[in-house]
């Protein structure tokens, strides 16, 4: 695989990750709700160990999801080892929804986790509940991002960052979202989202 040395040299390359386990997937997003269309790309990915996180734009980008991680990588690392390097029964991260840059959004779920969820109970109902909620945080992202550039809202900061994103059906908020985009758009990433993710967590026998 060729190497990327910036995470803008990734994204115009794609998903060709040097060295990275993370298995990964880059969807646009194209669609039209009731406030206006939405042409955005979304990265989705399923790593071994909740030290990948910080890999998945490449090792030379850690910085970018520390910035919007909020903890550093050597944090992540040393509590990955308190477990023995073994994340099967208690994960540092089990799934994380966010922002690489603040316009670049992406899911990364623990495959080793949630592959023992899957063990412990059914398989079927582990799978579509991890990525329902995953897929409902990233239509929250998404609709958030695209609506803010087109409507004056007084709950989204600046820089498009905060958990304020969640409230956003509140009817005291201004230039409030109809909960219906939420519901539709979630709906249609996991229609496109279900193969993908029961293809990658193939790899840990479920």
């Amino acid at each position: 695989m060729k190497h990327f040395t910036s995470f803008t040299d990734f994204l115009n390359e794609g998903l060709a990750i040097n060295k990275n386990a993370n298995q990964a997937l880059k969807l646009n997003i194209k669609t039209e709700l009731s406030y206006g269309k939405i042409n955005l790309p979304i990265y989705f990915f399923v790593g071994d160990n909740s030290t990948q996180l910080y890999d998945a734009f490449g090792k030379n980008n850690r910085k970018e999801i520390e910035k919007f991680m909020g903890v550093p990588y050597e944090e992540v690392v040393a509590d990955f080892e308190k477990t023995g390097g073994d994340e099967t029964n208690d994960a540092v991260i089990a799934t994380a929804v966010n922002v690489a840059s603040t316009d670049h959004i992406y899911a990364w779920l623990n495959g080793t986790r949630i592959a023992q969820k899957c063990k412990e109970g059914s398989k079927e109902v582990v799978l579509a509940q991890s990525l329902a909620d995953v897929c409902f945080q990233l239509a929250n992202h998404v609709i958030c991002k695209t609506y803010k550039s087109t409507k004056d809202l007084d709950w989204v900061k600046a820089d498009g960052l905060t958990k304020e994103w969640e409230n956003y059906t509140n009817t005291d908020k201004k230039g409030m979202v109809p909960l219906e985009d939420l519901q539709i758009l979630t709906a249609m990433l996991v229609e496109k989202l279900t193969p993908v993710y029961n293809d990658f967590m193939s790899k840990y026998g479920i």
